[in-house]
């Protein structure tokens, strides 16, 4: 049984969560959750089953929306109401995404063996990037109020630009296309594959005498047997150990450390250290003082906007930014366990990356010598293992595919 609209109204009630309500919004959303569950339930009832029986994404929205307390919703200061309601739109940068996901596509063998074909993509790339940035510093704002799915299409763009993005992104399009080939002779139409930044796992489109399977960039150091997995998917030929496989990544720290970064593009520069339930600055503050001596700078300290599963941290050390997870901004989390996860990344900040027998390693001996000084470490990786596990699923089902939804 599954019930149309369902994880897409659990993803609005998320964003609003994680936006705060006005105070004159609040006994409309509680009326609007209750309806809901209060729908699911007579649905339910009227089939012969119980919500127990539902999918497993609605189940999981279900079962978020039951246990939202509504006598303790969070609502925001005037600041941040303004703030969240303020956006900016730039036409057709959705499009942009679209092409560029098409052409690495289509063009994926010469980008692979042309390093004169990457440079010219990537300054395409950049020429798209630089005008995005033009727009929004002529109406004096900054590509991190962009509207959702453009901000998508940017950090997508800025992700491949930097670094050695781009040659990964081709090496996960080569696996796709080593998958598809194993399979093709069983799928009657063309598949096209998109990696691209996107709010769901993945997404299908059927034409006439093609499919357009998009999936998210979350999966770019996923291995063959993922590929194959995602393959049998977009050729209608969906079992549960394949689908089980391609959660279990999109719960592993791996995805989640695609979506870290590509969000940390376009971080808000003000204005975002402060949750509803914790403070990153006084989280800050206190970390330096008691393990840095004072003396460690400060980094920006951002909350990231999409709950994960185990990774509850990111510092990207180009931008000198660390990002929280959203999943660790409430009230039943304690202090402790957000100053251990700061303390990770700043761990991370002083260590960097060492380089051992040729492999490079983020967490090395003296890395984790350091971490284990933390006054409470058992305590907070205990806590962090009980997040991990309420939240598993629940990260993906925020990806979940939903066929009534479109970025654009």
């Amino acid at each position: 049984m599954r019930i149309t609209g369902l994880v897409r109204f659990f993803n609005h009630v998320r964003s609003r969560l994680q936006a705060g309500l006005k105070p004159d919004e609040v006994e409309t959303f509680k009326k609007q959750v209750q309806g809901i569950v209060r729908d699911v339930e007579e649905m339910c009832r009227a089939s012969g089953v119980t919500p127990d029986h539902l999918p497993g994404p609605s189940r999981r929205a279900y079962l978020f929306l039951k246990e939202i307390d509504l006598d303790n919703l969070p609502v925001a200061a005037d600041d941040a109401t303004v703030a969240s309601a303020t956006s900016f739109r730039i036409k057709n940068v959705v499009k942009v995404g679209d092409y560029f996901a098409d052409k690495l596509w289509r063009q994926l063998i010469t980008l692979v063996d042309s390093s004169a074909a990457r440079a010219q993509l990537k300054r395409e790339m950049d020429g798209q990037i630089s005008a995005i940035e033009r727009i929004c510093a002529k109406y004096d704002t900054t590509p991190s109020t962009l509207e959702a799915p453009s901000k998508r299409v940017y950090c997508w763009l800025k992700f491949l630009w930097s670094g050695e993005n781009l040659t990964s992104h081709l090496e996960a399009l080569q696996r796709a296309r080593d998958a598809l080939r194993e399979y093709q002779p069983h799928i009657a139409r063309r598949v096209d594959m998109h990696l691209i930044s996107m709010n769901a796992l993945w997404r299908k489109r059927q034409y006439r005498n093609a499919v357009l399977f998009k999936v998210n960039e979350g999966f770019l150091s996923a291995d063959a047997t993922v590929w194959r997995a995602i393959v049998h998917i977009a050729a209608q030929e969906r079992e549960r150990a394949r689908d089980r496989l391609i959660s279990d990544f999109a719960e592993s720290d791996d995805f989640s450390e695609v979506l870290f970064e590509m969000e940390s593009f376009a971080s808000s520069p003000t204005g975002s250290a402060r949750g509803h339930a914790h403070d990153l600055d006084e989280s800050f503050d206190r970390v330096n003082r008691a393990y840095f001596g004072g003396q460690m700078p400060r980094p920006g300290l951002v909350w990231n906007r999409t709950l994960t599963a185990r990774k509850f941290g990111h510092y990207q050390p180009s931008r000198d930014t660390l990002m929280i997870s959203v999943s660790l901004d409430d009230p039943l989390v304690p202090a402790c366990v957000v100053d251990f996860v700061m303390y990770h990344e700043l761990l991370h900040k002083k260590h960097g990356v060492t380089t051992v027998g040729g492999r490079q390693l983020a967490h090395s001996p003296g890395f984790r010598a350091d971490e284990r000084r933390f006054a409470d470490y058992t305590e907070a990786k205990r806590r962090l293992d009980e997040i991990a596990f309420r939240q598993r699923g629940l990260s993906v089902l925020t990806m979940a595919a939903d066929p009534d939804d479109d970025d654009d």
